[in-house]
């Protein structure tokens, strides 16, 4: 690990997003929650994290901001500005992003409202 302190990623601001800033501070709580055992949490402030023991991939999301760590890559998502965060949950649930992820980068809201606003979209398409 660098000398720099671990930000929260709650912290980490999405206007003017430095992706090297998203990228660093995520892989190291990323290996701070793995040294510590955590397969799935949810943090106080809307961050959500997730372990799939299967592939060894890990998930972190916060406010309008998704890191995607796998073995050999990783990706970093954020939504654009002026795109709504229906929109943007969106897409990342054709992508196969899980509801909790979904909300979490969607302010923090709930896997149940991620789930509302997919039935809503749905009825509107018909």
């Amino acid at each position: 690990m660098s000398d720099n302190p671990i930000v929260p990623f709650s912290d980490i601001q999405s206007g003017g997003l430095d992706l090297n800033l998203v990228t660093d501070q995520a892989q190291k709580m990323i290996h701070v929650l793995r040294q510590m055992g955590i397969k799935e949490a949810t943090f106080e402030s809307g961050v959500y994290f997730s372990h799939d023991q299967n592939d060894g991939s890990n998930t972190l999301a916060a406010d309008g901001v998704l890191v995607e760590q796998r073995t050999h890559t990783t990706s970093v998502t954020f939504r654009h500005e002026g795109s709504t965060e229906q929109e943007a949950i969106s897409e990342l649930n054709a992508l196969g992003v899980t509801q909790k992820a979904q909300g979490s980068f969607a302010s923090g809201k709930s896997q149940p409202w991620v789930s509302l606003q997919h039935a809503k979209n749905e009825d509107q398409d018909g």
